[in-house]
């Protein structure tokens, strides 16, 4: 036992010193490259949190290659013109109405998660579909889709779900890793079948086109419906080949278990029947989430007490200040990427290559599947969706199609190690090793990949099935400048509203903004500033009159 830990014991030292002879060596050999590269290396040698990683590769970006440091005459006149553009940009974040959507939702899902939901959304899928082949299975998939689409989190649905079907699928003679890998996998639908955090945040960062959020809502149902469909045929399957037990089918249980989960199943139905009814928007939505989330678990089913929400509020605040930490670090670092104009670049030179649409998106599918390994699906997409999109909107993919590609890429990514969320969260309420449920989701990950595969190449699954709901006709996407010139608000709002429909007084401003109309204050200081350069040329002339003055301020106001 000794001799199997010494040699491990040796190693440990042995790749910290390499690691650390990279951080010395790579600016020397690498230049810039270099040093950001050990910026890199050792904050994560330090075991700094992924928003702090990114804090820092921004930072050294900006010292070391924007315009602004390298022309400012010290590094407190840089340091607030970069200030200043970031501090803009989350201004305009901070305006956008649909960002209230987001606590809104995150506080709904914890109430709801707290209370008798999963029992009896669990219960309705037994009686609905419990005496299939493998019913049992297909029960525990269609309990996951239908608690996702009330909680909005993958982990939590892992938890609530996994914690009482765990045990039953096992004591139904099911594989003990079918059982880990099965509830794990159905768990990351959370993110995928509206309402989703993760399609509230897509329009905000998709600075390439103009998206409503309820168009991703919509959208997400068919695939959504697609993998949870693929996950319950192949727990039909394994159910005629293992032989395992059905219940009976009893109309009268399932009618009980339709009157007591009625409540629960109804919050769906109100989020999104009433934004698509336009009752009330998404915003609207998410406020009246929370008060229904209250009243039927405060209320109808008695399983919290007004006590028990101060915790809840608390526990919400926490993680929406680490959301709002990432969104921050991950801005800073997209406004450098637009300051340098690489985004274009890599448009250009995307373009260049004169890819099909369809090789572009296995790229990106196998670039996100990467991506999805090492960082959580929020900070991906701050990073790469102001990146990618513009390729994607310039190549004629319809935007909200690449929003949902992206969030099933993404949705795998919490399966796959090092930082696959859901395996460490499994990992935990199961009891068993990380090595363990990492093997227990291999074959699910596979058929994952299947969805996504049809997904990727079947736009009419998420696009054409979303305005098959709404009864929309197939229209143009409405986009935006693909890289607004720096400093020049938060990029979000560039593009005029298409759709001929009568424009909304929020929509002519967009519209005014992204057409570079002067504000009255930019054509006083231009007209002072022309000014300014006429008089020494006018005093040269011998002409000193208004006249001239004015002629001057209106050639200003010309240019």
């Amino acid at each position: 036992m000794t001799g199997a830990v010494e040699p491990r014991a040796r190693s440990r030292p042995i790749g910290l010193l390499i690691v650390l002879a990279l951080a010395v060596l790579a600016p020397l050999l690498l230049g810039k490259g270099g040093l950001l590269l050990s910026a890199i290396l050792v904050t994560a040698l330090l075991g700094a949190p992924l928003f702090v990683l990114l804090g820092v590769v921004t930072v050294t970006c900006f010292l070391l290659w924007t315009d602004a440091m390298l022309l400012a005459p010290g590094p407190e006149q840089a340091g607030a013109v970069v200030g200043n553009r970031l501090v803009e940009r989350i201004r305009g974040l901070a305006d956008s109405p649909q960002l209230l959507a987001v606590p809104f939702f995150i506080t709904s899902g914890a109430i709801m998660a707290r209370g008798q939901i999963s029992v009896r959304l669990v219960e309705f899928a037994r009686a609905l579909v419990g005496w299939f082949p493998g019913g049992m299975a297909c029960a525990a998939v269609i309990a996951c889709m239908l608690f996702a689409a009330i909680s909005g989190s993958s982990p939590a649905t892992v938890v609530a779900i996994g914690s009482m079907m765990g045990p039953t699928l096992i004591a139904s003679r099911y594989g003990e890793r079918f059982t880990h890998g099965l509830l794990t996998a159905a768990g990351s639908l959370g993110i995928l079948i509206p309402p989703s955090i993760p399609m509230v945040i897509y329009p905000l960062v998709m600075t390439s086109a103009v998206i409503e959020v309820k168009e991703l809502f919509n959208a997400g149902f068919g695939p959504g419906f697609v993998i949870g469909g693929l996950l319950a045929v192949y727990c039909v399957l394994r159910g005629l080949r293992d032989r395992t037990p059905r219940e009976p089918f009893r109309l009268g249980r399932l009618r009980d278990a339709v009157r007591d989960g009625l409540w629960s199943l109804g919050f769906p139905v109100l989020v999104l029947g009433g934004i698509n009814s336009g009752l009330f928007n998404v915003v609207g939505a998410s406020a009246v989430s929370v008060v229904y989330a209250v009243a039927v678990e405060v209320l109808v089913h008695r399983a919290l007490s007004l006590r028990d929400l101060p915790r809840i509020l608390q526990e919400t605040g926490v993680f929406l200040g680490s959301l709002l930490v990432i969104m921050v670090a991950a801005l800073a670092f997209t406004e450098f990427l637009e300051g340098e104009q690489i985004p274009r670049t890599v448009v250009d030179w995307i373009t260049g290559m004169q890819l099909e649409p369809w090789q572009f998106l296995l790229v990106v599918n196998l670039v996100l599947l990467v991506v999805g390994m090492f960082m959580d699906i929020l900070s991906a997409m701050f990073v790469f969706v102001p990146l990618l999109g513009p390729i994607a909107v310039a190549m004629g993919i319809d935007p909200v199609h690449f929003g949902i590609i992206f969030i099933v890429n993404l949705e795998i990514g919490y399966l796959t190690p090092p930082v696959g969320l859901n395996l460490f969260v499994a990992s935990t309420l199961f009891g068993r090793p990380l090595g363990h449920i990492v093997r227990s989701v291999l074959p699910f990950i596979g058929i994952l990949a299947v969805g996504l595969g049809l997904v990727t190449w079947l736009p009419a699954l998420s696009v054409g099935f979303g305005r098959w709901i709404t009864g929309e006709e197939r229209r143009a996407p409405a986009t935006a400048p693909l890289a607004p010139a720096p400093g020049a608000g938060t990029g979000q709002s560039g593009a005029p509203a298409t759709g001929g429909g009568v424009q909304t007084l929020e929509e002519m401003m967009r519209e005014a903004e992204g057409a570079g109309v002067q504000t009255l204050e930019e054509m006083m200081r231009e007209a002072e500033a022309a000014a300014a350069e006429e008089a020494p040329a006018a005093a040269d002339a011998g002409i000193a009159s208004p006249d001239a003055a004015g002629q001057g301020a209106a050639g200003g106001d010309s240019r």
